[in-house]
């Protein structure tokens, strides 16, 4: 760090700015630009103002020795370039970065004036000042649009993408209302709430879902590809105003600006961005600039998202065909076995009835077996009708019911391997919110999926359910196989993805798209030599069970 008080007056400004890149913080910087000005201009006080911090209007001070003169009213005046009379013991300079007025620096002497030309050399000093942090700015602009493209890139779910997208966009230009993201559909001409964050209350949005029609104007206007401020009183804008405007209610309050972005891909207009502004300052050209740099990774994130969602369904299809194959398969060797039950039972009360020799206790001993299996078989066909039905809608599911209802095809499927299965349910395990016909189908595929990771000479699964710590219900189905290596097991819920030698890799990267759907998650855990285990955790309960 230089001594700034032996260098030569006009060379201070340059040293200063040398000083001034080299310290850490901002907090810092300020106090050392401030005890810079004091001894160089021989003032009693200085102070800087912040006027605006983080996108809000907000009052932040730094100062060094007693102000007096540090009227509210003179500053807005002078920060609104009315330049007010003030006095000559009152030098003031604005603070300017990336084109905004961020803030104001006073110098004051107590009982005696500033010479002339002291306010030209206050200038100049702000406007070091002024340098580096915008210098910083650009930096920390560059980290989080950096930390952003990593994770938007990122193998997301496009729901979880969304939201990672509104939370970027909070950091770079901190919207203070609300933010979302609309998905077009150009079929339907219409532009569909994907994801939305209220940022003036805590609250859920209740307009995930919301639809609003792309009229020929609107069309018009997303037509540019490029960040679109708005304010209701814009009348090139105000069509397009109105329509993002979607939050309307008697507690909410009206944005102030809109800054929408359309995405675009290859020329298709994939959806919208919208961020809204409620008590910060209106949306400016720094804020359109700096969500224009990050729009080519929201699109091509939003594209790649929409491609893995296409893959997965096609993932989905395949493996519910493929796994109605195996179901039929089980159910054919269930029901093969109560029917080989049944014939030898019929004939032998046939024969018995032809030849006279009834016994009235053995008859009604077969009958029960007859009714029995019959039963049995019975339960089978709905359960597998149920399983093949593809109702995907959510709502309560008595988890613990589901798997015994489900007891007789797994058995029927792991018997003749010689795999044992076993339960491990926790008492009281709540009611949870999940689609049934899609918690059917998981708890099926990891089964058969275990089943095929243990030794051929029989094994053991285990079904299981727990409150983790943060009392979130899970579902667990562990095998003693062989377990995943670790390098393989990153990769295991990707489509086609397969450590079997005759593997489609679709069933985790199905179980994983069915989970998603109905707000729960899935994660693979295993180790070499000890088998593995498969977690899913449901989103909320409703009720104890």
């Amino acid at each position: 760090m230089l001594d700034l008080s032996s260098l030569p007056r006009g060379a201070v400004a340059i040293g200063l700015q040398y000083n001034l890149e080299r310290l850490g913080t901002l907090p810092k910087v300020y106090e050392h630009f401030l005890a810079a000005v004091l001894v160089h201009l021989d003032a009693d006080a200085v102070w800087l103002r912040r006027t605006r911090r983080e996108g809000r209007v907000v009052s932040e001070d730094y100062g060094k020795g007693q102000p007096r003169h540090r009227d509210e009213k003179l500053i807005e005046n002078f920060l609104r370039n009315e330049r007010p009379s003030f006095p000559r013991s009152l030098l003031l300079s604005p603070l300017r970065a990336h084109g905004r007025t961020v803030g104001i620096v006073g110098a004051e002497r107590h009982g005696r004036e500033f010479e002339r030309g002291r306010g030209w050399v206050l200038n100049r000093l702000a406007s070091k000042l002024a340098n580096d942090v915008s210098r910083r700015e650009e930096a920390r602009v560059v980290r989080v649009l950096d930390s952003i493209k990593e994770k938007v890139v990122a193998e997301l779910r496009p729901r979880d993408l969304s939201y990672q997208i509104l939370d970027g966009l909070y950091q770079l230009v901190h919207y203070d209302h609300s933010a979302a993201l609309l998905i077009h559909e150009p079929e339907r001409r219409v532009l569909r709430v994907e994801a939305d964050k209220i940022a003036w209350t805590k609250a859920k949005s209740a307009f995930i879902g919301h639809e609003v029609s792309v009229t020929p104007g609107v069309a018009r206007a997303l037509a540019s590809k490029a960040p679109i401020l708005t304010t209701p009183s814009v009348a090139e804008t105000e069509e397009l105003f109105e329509l993002l405007y979607f939050h309307r209610g008697d507690s909410v309050p009206e944005p102030t600006s809109i800054l929408c972005a359309p995405l675009y891909y290859d020329g298709a207009l994939l959806g919208v961005l919208k961020i809204a502004a409620r008590a910060r300052l209106p949306f400016d050209e720094r804020d359109r600039d700096v969500a224009e740099r990050f729009l080519p990774a929201a699109s091509l994130a939003l594209r790649n998202a929409r491609e893995r969602a296409s893959l997965e369904h096609q993932a989905l299809e395949a493996e519910n065909r493929a796994g109605l194959v195996t179901l039929a398969r089980a159910v054919a060797h269930d029901v093969n076995n109560a029917i080989g039950s049944l014939l030898p039972l019929a004939e032998q009360v046939r024969d018995d009835l032809s030849t006279g020799a009834v016994e009235t206790k053995t008859l009604v001993e077969d009958m029960d077996v007859v009714i029995d299996k019959a039963t049995l078989c019975k339960r089978i066909f709905s359960n597998m009708m149920k399983l093949g039905s593809g109702r995907s809608g959510t709502g309560p599911v008595d988890v613990h019911a589901l798997i015994h209802d489900a007891m007789p095809m797994l058995s029927a499927h792991l018997e003749p391997r010689r795999i044992d299965l076993d339960l491990d349910l926790a008492e009281a395990f709540p009611i949870v919110t999940f689609s049934k016909a899609h918690l059917e189908r998981i708890v099926w595929n990891l089964v058969t999926n275990a089943a095929d990771a243990v030794s051929e000479s029989g094994g053991a699964i285990v079904i299981r359910t727990e409150l983790d710590g943060k009392k979130a219900p899970r579902l667990i189905v562990a095998d003693d196989g062989p377990g995943i290596p670790a390098d393989e097991l990153k990769n295991v819920m990707e489509p086609f993805y397969s450590t079997k030698e005759n593997g489609n890799g679709l069933g985790l990267s199905v179980c994983r798209s069915l989970a998603w759907e109905s707000g729960g998650s899935l994660k693979v855990q295993s180790e070499v030599g000890r088998g593995t285990q498969v977690v899913l955790t449901f989103p909320a309960e409703v009720s104890r069970g």
